[in-house]
């Protein structure tokens, strides 16, 4: 048995954690950039407001959750992660832009806020690239010792 063959085997036993830390570190942007909406004095909070503190929760709960799956080697939570990463791009087009249009974010705060969500979406696309490598990797190695 070949060394990647055996680094292969041991993930049958052992968890993704490198997917799930990236999971987790893109929590903080992603958390960041919400109070980094919402708590700027001249923000006038509205009812789009709310909803963009309600999707943020959400997508903050499916984020931890494709963590915990993706620990799995589960390819669908792989793809799920990359999908939740598209979600957060979308945010930027949804409350700070307006917030922007509305001049109750400055540039230097709009941009701040395109970084930080922009920032979660790579650390959400690595993780779910990584879930999906090492699940085809464990599957290929698994028919291999079916076999």
């Amino acid at each position: 048995m070949s060394i990647h063959n055996i680094k292969v085997d041991k993930m049958r036993y052992q968890v993704n954690s490198l997917s799930f830390g990236l999971v987790m570190l893109s929590l903080v942007p992603s958390v960041i950039s919400l109070f980094s909406i919402i708590t700027p004095p001249a923000v006038v909070p509205t009812f789009s407001t709310g909803i963009e503190i309600l999707l943020s929760i959400l997508l903050l709960l499916l984020t931890f959750l494709g963590g915990e799956k993706a620990k799995a080697y589960q390819k669908k939570w792989g793809i799920a992660l990359i999908g939740f990463a598209g979600m957060h791009l979308v945010r930027i087009f949804l409350e700070p832009l307006k917030l922007f249009k509305l001049a109750q974010l400055s540039q230097a705060q709009f941009i701040w806020i395109v970084i930080e969500i922009v920032l979660a979406c790579v650390l959400l696309v690595v993780a779910g690239v990584i879930t999906i490598i090492k699940h085809d990797q464990l599957m290929k190695h698994l028919k291999e010792v079916e076999n």
